[in-house]
């Protein structure tokens, strides 16, 4: 062999081993490091299980559809395209110029007109589709400005884009406006020319998402222009108003479309007379866009009511005094905002109470009007534009026949509506209650909103002069209150309860006023629907407590369980909340010192643009409670030992349809094995892997909040519930589980139900409401509806996250890693905003699902149903409540969650970050599974491993892994399933390693081949 045949050889044999080095490498890291082969399955999915269901002789399709691919696809579209035209609000409609006839010609104007907002960042995004707004007027037989359409799409004005807000779930954010100048739209005369018989559309969007909240300063997005300085992001800049002013006087007819998840500010609208119609439009996902036509031609009346207050300016809430940008530093060591060696923690202080939205704005209003609680000279009619509850329709409907009967316990209102225009439409019926605001609660710090929303429903579709009598039922126990400081409980007042309704929130407030104190009526402001302000024949006030109960809803009524305080320590004793007793005294005050140490996710500004950071020293002891893994107090000893490994025959299939308790369930978690305790809890996220010793299959799950992203984008939560209706609601959550059956999930990382704290929280595209009740009340119909079809709900995010920046904070301050948003507040916010819409999701009821009892003497199956709950799963949040990270809390997870409520379901943690999130702390404190696929590291650097475990933390460790397989056996993850028969699907990875490998073995023998060649080869003869 010559020298270059020996470098040839040489040379395909190292490409060979390269080969043999790298396909090895590939697959013993994805089949046999732990966590890696269940990433790639639950990421890359998996072929489906087919059941041979004849030859058993069992239908063993526990959750069917009931839908075909085609009739899905073509369903989703529907729905969308309904729930925005029931979901969109007519915030005006001054002369009647809209409806519109057919043809007419709109010219659109904005950046925004052709890059609409579907949704909302992180989470709540996806695939948008080709829908537009230039097409969906098209088809709906509108006329477009091409020219001006062309303008913004690829013209002049295309290289002006809109920030995306929140990029990469907070890690970046970009809030610019960006609009294109008036100076560039009209430089050109012959597109001025094609205005000319035109309607002048005006599109403002404002964009929001995960991980960030709303910049409160543009001159922090860095614009040059000094008029906008001192703006925020949810009022429009001087570009914006210069067109808006120009179109104005250009146009005889302008409409505004408002496409935004957050409510912005809108009084300046009145300055410009020809704005004669306004839509408010979140985010309309794929196919809402088509409902715009509709609504514009009259093909559609809209019937959206508002699920927030719109006020005239956004900053005026009290909440927005302790919201955004708070640091916490060790005593005695101030920060400086560029040592390296500054280790600090975000925190927010709730001191509004719970005086949030509408019970902020109609409380004071109330205390203002009879002259009670040093309300100050507040002005309702400067404050509020568009109360809670308003919506604008094409007809006009008349209310008649109320009434409020009691019997015991439980109201029954009635109202006769009837349409008195000459078009159909739907009307939406709200009841409100006022509770006494008494002595006892002014010593005690109980605070009272005037009145709170109690119950709803939406009138079918009326045509003109048609009534319907609507009737509406609620209980005493929504008129309880949590009394922190006195009887340590929930309360029910001594005195007069007044029940009314009405078509908003401020309505509501005038006819209380006026039925109890007529004396005051002519200083009521009407609401915007009302001809003359308060009405107290629409007021029942004949239910009356004599004495002040404190035993009465001491005791969950659901679960028998005594209710006591659980977060003192979240309450904080040198924080001033918010009280209605003494509105000026107790007005909130930063909580905290200005310091000058750097800008940080758009804070407000001082005069010169510099921003500053709050900050507030701690206790050296206080401080390292932050770092600390305390899960307050959980049982600390035990006598228990938990089984591994044993060989008990039991499947997890054996256990669908039983109790939570049933005996069989120990039989069943004696067979895990330390490896299968470790890839339950700690490699829990987008789904739970398959575990072989019980037959447990892979169980996906996956985002978001408009819909499973990877398939399908909805709406946002926020059209969704604008719709007051919750047939849509529960119709949506059937289609959800439709989806899941068709793309192979069984969990949902969604509805979210946190409350709209502020106008400004990056996530209220995904939330429901400002108000409470509402959020969790109709939560329960999608949640319902998803259940219909074995797919279970993770609601999210609990609790008390209100605020996204910081929440769990990516980076820290300064790159020192994730420590998560230190929460403060008192009970009675906690329990009555925070967490009553999570309370009322978890008390559902239940839902009927199909399994086969299974006798294992006889091997015979017998087909049974069984009731299981209908919310099953929740997803705990990044933040902490006063120092204890919410899913490592035990107050809020045992004590709270699953003593009080009941709550045996999968408790998930938000997306592990593998720093603060410890999950012993997480086991011990009653929550189950960590939101990673591959397991993350805890404090010390270790993987959850359930051999180090002491005893006490394994008693823990089997009730996480019960919670986890309750929920997963008792949903669709399970068809196919029977005892002693558990087909599994192959994972789409190992097909792509097989080809891999199969590839790279031909590769080798073709080279092999070529090195036997060059090893045959014959040598010349020597010379």
């Amino acid at each position: 062999m010559d020298k270059k045949q020996k470098r040839g050889v040489i040379s395909l044999s190292c490409i060979i081993a390269l080969i043999v080095a790298v396909v090895l490498t590939v697959n013993i890291i994805a089949l046999c490091v732990p966590g890696i082969s269940n990433a790639l399955t639950v990421f890359l999915g998996s072929t489906s299980v087919n059941v041979d269901t004849a030859a058993n002789g069992l239908d063993v399709r526990y959750s069917k559809p009931s839908m075909t691919d085609a009739e899905r696809i073509a369903a989703r579209d529907t729905l969308s395209e309904e729930v925005a035209a029931e979901g969109i609000v007519m915030l005006k409609n001054d002369q009647n110029y809209m409806p519109y006839e057919e043809g007419t010609t709109f010219s659109l104007f904005s950046h925004s007109s052709v890059d609409w907002l579907t949704g909302g960042t992180g989470s709540g995004s996806g695939a948008e589709g080709d829908r537009n707004l230039r097409s969906v007027l098209t088809e709906g037989g509108f006329s477009i400005n091409e020219d001006l359409w062309n303008f913004y799409a690829r013209g002049a004005g295309s290289g002006y884009e809109r920030g995306r807000g929140s990029i990469n779930y907070g890690d970046g954010q970009d809030f610019s406006i960006n609009e294109c100048p008036l100076s560039v739209i009209t430089e050109d005369s012959s597109l001025v020319n094609t205005f000319r018989g035109t309607v002048a559309v005006f599109v403002l969007s404002r964009t929001a998402g995960e991980g960030c909240d709303i910049s409160r300063s543009m001159a922090y997005e860095g614009t040059n222009i000094e008029a906008d300085r001192y703006k925020h992001y949810l009022e429009p800049d001087s570009v914006e108003l210069e067109i808006i002013r120009y179109l104005n006087d250009n146009f005889d007819d302008v409409l505004l479309l408002i496409n935004s998840n957050n409510a912005v500010e809108l009084g300046w609208t009145a300055e410009y007379e020809n704005i004669h119609n306004i839509l408010w439009v979140p985010g309309t996902g794929r196919n809402g866009l088509a409902a715009i036509p509709r609504i514009l031609k009259g093909e559609v009346n809209p019937s959206g009511h508002l699920v927030d207050t719109f006020a005239y300016d956004a900053l005026s809430s009290p909440a927005m005094v302790n919201f955004g940008d708070f640091v916490y530093y060790p005593e005695g060591k101030a920060p400086t905002g560029n040592s390296v060696d500054d280790l600090f923690y975000y925190y927010v202080a709730y001191t509004e109470g719970i005086y949030v939205g509408y019970k902020y704005y109609e409380t004071r209003y109330e205390d203002a009007i009879l002259g009670r609680g040093n309300a100050g000279n507040y002005d309702y009619a400067a404050a509020v534009q568009y109360p809670f509850g308003y919506g604008l329709s094409y007809t006009t409907f008349e209310w008649t026949d109320f009434s409020a009967i009691w019997e015991g316990d439980v109201c029954t209102v009635t109202v006769t509506v009837t349409n008195t225009g000459s078009v159909a439409g739907k009307d939406v019926v709200q009841v409100y209650a006022q509770q006494p605001y008494t002595d006892y609660d002014r010593e005690n710090g109980v605070e009272k909103s005037a009145v709170q929303l109690v119950g709803f429903a939406k009138t079918s579709e009326l045509a003109a002069g048609d009534s319907e009598t609507v009737t509406i039922t609620f209980t005493e126990e929504e008129l309880k209150a949590y009394d922190a400081n006195g009887a340590g409980t929930y309360i029910l007042d001594a005195g007069t309860y007044y029940v009314t309704a009405a078509t908003d929130a401020h309505a509501a407030v005038n006819n209380i006023i006026a039925k109890k104190a007529p004396d005051q009526a002519d200083m009521l402001v009407p609401s915007p629907l009302e001809e003359r302000a308060g009405n107290a024949g629409f007021v029942d006030d004949s239910h009356v407590v004599e004495v002040l109960d404190t035993e009465k809803y001491a005791a969950d009524t659901t679960t028998g369980t005594q209710i006591v305080n659980q977060f003192d320590h979240a309450t904080r004793e040198d924080i001033t909340y918010l009280s209605r007793q003494d509105w000026l005294g107790t007005w909130p005050q930063l909580y905290g010192e200005v310091s000058s140490v750097g800008s940080v996710y758009g804070n407000p500004t001082a005069a010169d643009g510099v921003s500053y950071q709050y900050c507030k020293s701690l206790s050296r002891e206080d401080y390292n409670k932050i770092r600390s893994t305390d899960s307050l107090n959980p049982q600390t000893s035990t006598t228990e030992t938990v089984t591994t490994g044993a060989d008990n025959g039991v499947e997890l299939i054996d256990l669908r349809g039983l109790a939570f308790d049933d005996p069989l369930w120990e039989d069943l978690l004696d067979e895990l094995s330390a490896k299968d305790y470790n890839t339950l809890i700690s490699m829990a996220g987008y789904g739970t892997p398959s575990i072989s010793s019980i037959k447990k299959p892979l169980a996906s799950d996956h985002d978001g909040p408009a819909g499973y992203t990877e398939s399908y984008v909805f709406f946002t939560e926020l059209m969704l519930s604008q719709t007051w209706n919750v047939e849509l609601a529960e119709e949506y959550g059937e289609m959800i589980g439709e989806e899941a059956l068709a793309i192979g999930k069984s969990g949902w990382y969604a509805p979210a139900m946190n409350i709209h704290r502020t106008p400004f929280s990056g996530r209220n595209n995904e939330y429901y409401s400002e108000d409470a009740f509402y959020s969790g009340y109709f939560s329960t119909y999608t949640i319902r509806g998803v259940a219909s079809k074995g797919v279970y709900t993770f609601i999210k995010h609990f609790a008390v996250n209100e605020q996204e920046n910081h929440r769990g904070d990516r980076n820290g301050f300064n790159g020192k890693g994730e420590f998560g948003l230190v929460t403060w507040a008192n009970e009675q916010t906690i329990r009555e905003l925070c967490l009553k819409p999570f309370e009322m999701a978890v008390k559902t009821g239940t839902v009927e699902i199909d399994y086969y009892k299974y006798d294992a003497e006889t091997g015979e199956f017998e087909a049974a149903k069984a009731q299981i709950p209908a919310c099953n799963a929740i997803m705990t949040s990044f933040n902490r409540i006063g120092f204890t990270w919410a899913g490592g809390n035990y107050n809020l997870m045992t004590n709270v969650l699953r003593k009080e409520w009941g709550f045996n379901g999968f408790a998930l943690t938000d997306f592990d970050n593998g720093q603060y999130m410890d999950p012993v702390q997480m086991i011990m404190s009653g929550a189950d599974g960590k939101l990673s696929a591959t397991g993350t590291a805890d404090y010390d650097g270790k993987m959850f491993s359930f051999n180090d475990l002491s005893d006490l933390e394994k008693v823990y460790a089997r009730e996480a892994a019960h919670r986890i397989l309750y929920t997963v056996t008792n949903s669709a993850a399970m068809n196919g399933r029977i005892h002693g028969l558990a087909p599994e699907g192959f994972a789409h990875f190992k097909i792509i390693l097989i080809c891999l490998d199969v590839v790279a073995a031909a590769g080798v023998g073709v080279l092999a081949f070529c090195i036997v060649k060059k090893l045959r080869k014959k040598q010349p003869k020597a010379a």
